[in-house]
């Protein structure tokens, strides 16, 4: 639960790239660029973008992503058209920066030096600019002062250009306080609930229907290739001999290093939170305060942590929790500020009120702390002994993966070269190239290498991970077919008895709705059903109801209705179908309008500006010619940008 929240906030890298740039994607045509195609990607109203700008810039955006997200694989950006998305922001850039010459919009020297000042990343405890910090954060991340303020420079300038085009856009009080007062008014209905399973009863598949919908829908129990690899891993993790590092070496590292083993003041904590949206409605968060105080009397009269956390995470309250895990001072980011400061105001074993943060409301139980000082050493003596290994590692594994590969070129068995260089063969079960083992991060080239492999064959050049190397052979291989019959037969008799179970529900609710049509119908339906009618928690338009799920249609249903009164049909919603009727509009709360009435009026404010921006910028992409060249470097286009626009097809020219 703490990792999440110290990921929320973005990092200013990523800003930097993607801060104004929508990613919305231009219509690509085909080309007749008759410079030199080796070096060209594509051109754009007749100017070249250089394979070589877009590979720098593909691999920048790729390693702020990485930073940020340090799970995500290659396949994964892959599969997301993040090539796609990179080319699309140069094009959008390059038109943008076009546009804004004719424009006269710049930006001054003056203006881009003032601009980097502000900067939190590159001020000094003072807050102020610190020319030092600012080099050495550049060095860290690979990027020369001229390539950050080349950037920096066309942020601003992309900025600009926004604010000039979007400048018309204003909204009116009145209007911001009409768009509040129908976001804001809420929803209460009655209703009788017809629930799938009690209607499963009876309900017996023949072994006829379990064929028939098996074969109906064979591409279901589809499954794909699969292989079984033994391999030599190159990593410094892999080679790391960790027996061969001497506490010597081990005590001079710390001593030399002791800056790094300096820890904050820190306190364990334990909590609960209920998600919530910022812009949550009032009756939300005060169901979500007192299920929180409920849990607080219960954990103060000495129920058991575990015991108060919901069987199913997916629970209608939106509950979740976290046992004791050490929070470090400063650790979080601030968005999740009042979170901190809660945690380490409260004393062993005090309980908080509800505290709100970006992602709703926690309640919170400290624990015992540490003060602030050095880790000693015996704590992070494994920790160094391992990272000296690794070192030493690194220096070695280039030749070891060359002694490798010479001696399996001349034919050597992949088990007599790895012995010969004192390295474990280790060995992967069955995995398909979608789901790939995640220990080895293997990368979509090795992946590609490795399923074009025959059976008892060996990769003649290295395949990459995501932190080294490996050397593979292809050990077995079961071929693309299908589940058998007899292997998901049981899966498929449940699911045509949910199915027949959802029809009956619907056939029974459908049955009682059509008796509700008359008056004295629907009396005897009120009357047989009076202990089974509920009444739901308020709700807003988003189309969620507490306790039934998602059912768009029943809650335009309910704010569309004049008046209390059952509704004529059955509704779908988790579970089964439901009866309904309007019970109440709760209207929007004229006191909470003058608590954010300013936060609306910019919100909507900016809406427009955005929309008025993203109108000017379609403008401007429909009327360019977009010409791709070597449609291989970007990989194949995802689906979200296929269609056809004013500079034609969604095609590239190789």
């Amino acid at each position: 639960m703490l990792d999440p929240m110290r990921k929320y906030a973005q990092s200013w890298g990523i800003k930097i790239v993607f801060g104004l740039i929508i990613l919305v994607f231009v219509f690509w045509g085909v080309g007749s660029f008759r410079g030199d195609k080796a070096t060209v990607l594509a051109t754009i109203d007749g100017q070249p973008v250089l394979i070589k700008d877009y590979e720098k810039a593909y691999r920048e955006a790729q390693r702020l992503v990485k930073n940020k997200n340090p799970d995500i694989t290659d396949k994964e950006l892959q599969d997301g058209g993040f090539r796609w998305q990179v080319f699309s922001n140069m094009v959008t850039s390059r038109l943008l920066e076009e546009q804004a010459k004719k424009l006269g919009v710049s930006v001054s020297a003056d203006e881009l030096r003032a601009e980097i000042a502000k900067i939190p990343a590159f001020q000094d405890k003072s807050k102020k600019f610190d020319a030092k910090r600012y080099e050495n954060l550049l060095r860290a991340n690979d990027v020369t002062p001229g390539e950050f303020e080349a950037d920096f420079r066309q942020n601003l300038l992309l900025e600009k250009l926004a604010g000039f085009v979007s400048l018309p856009a204003s909204v009116s009080e009145a209007e911001a306080r009409s768009i509040f007062d129908f976001m804001r008014e809420q929803a209460v209905i009655k209703y009788i609930m017809f629930k799938a399973e009690d209607f499963d009863k009876g309900i017996t598949p023949t072994d006829e229907q379990i064929k028939a919908y098996y074969e109906a829908r064979k591409d279901q129990f589809a499954t794909p290739a699969k292989i079984k690899i033994d391999y030599v891993e190159f990593t410094p993790k892999a080679l790391a001999q960790p027996d061969k590092v001497t506490d010597a070496d081990i005590e001079a590292y710390y001593k030399a290093n002791q800056k790094k083993y300096a820890r904050p003041e820190q306190v364990k904590v334990r909590h609960f939170l209920i998600m919530l949206p910022a812009d949550a409605p009032k009756s939300a968060v005060d169901a979500a305060t007192a299920k929180l105080k409920d849990i607080a009397a219960k954990l103060k009269a000495g129920a058991a942590f575990a015991s108060l956390l919901p069987k199913n995470p997916n629970n209608a309250d939106g509950l979740i929790g976290e046992d004791w895990a050490w929070l470090p001072k400063g650790s979080l980011p601030k968005e999740f500020g009042p979170f901190e400061e809660k945690a380490f105001s409260l004393k062993n074993g005090e309980i908080s009120e509800p505290v709100r943060t970006a992602l709703g409301l926690h309640l919170i139980q400290a624990g015992e702390r540490q003060a602030a000082g050095e880790r000693p050493l015996s704590e992070v003596k494994d920790d160094i002994r391992e990272e000296l290994a690794e070192r030493k590692a690194s220096d070695k594994l280039t030749q070891s993966l060359d002694n490798m590969q010479d001696k399996i070129a001349s034919g050597v068995d992949l088990g007599k070269a790895a012995a010969d260089e004192k390295l474990p063969v280790k060995s992967a079960d069955f995995f398909s190239k979608d789901n790939p083992p995640t220990d080895l991060g293997l990368s979509d080239q090795a992946l590609g290498v490795l399923f074009s492999m025959k059976k008892g064959a060996v990769s003649d050049t290295p395949l990459s991970t995501q932190d080294g190397f490996l050397l593979a052979r292809v050990s077995d291989i079961q071929p693309a077919g299908f589940q058998s019959l007899d292997d998901v037969k049981e899966a498929i008799k449940q699911r045509l008895i949910a199915d027949e179970a959802q029809k009956r529900a619907r056939a029974k609710a459908d049955e009682t709705a059509k008796a509700m049509e008359t008056p004295a119908g629907e009396q005897k339906v009120l009357a047989e059903y009076k202990d089974k009618i509920q009444t739901s928690q308020p709700f807003s338009r988003q189309g969620f109801i507490p306790g039934l799920g998602m059912a768009p249609v029943l809650v335009q249903t309910a704010f569309e209705a004049k008046g209390p009164g059952w509704f004529k049909a059955a509704y779908g919603v988790t579970g089964g179908y439901v009866l309904a009727s309007l019970d109440k509009k709760i209207p929007a709360d004229p006191a909470l309008w003058e608590k954010e009435k300013d936060r609306w009026l910019a919100t909507l404010s900016q809406s427009k500006q955005s929309e008025l921006f993203k109108a000017y910028l379609s403008t401007v992409q429909q009327g360019a010619k977009v010409e791709i060249v070597n449609q291989d470097i970007l990989g194949p286009q995802p689906n979200a940008q296929a269609g056809a626009g004013a500079a034609g097809q969604a095609k590239g020219k190789k």
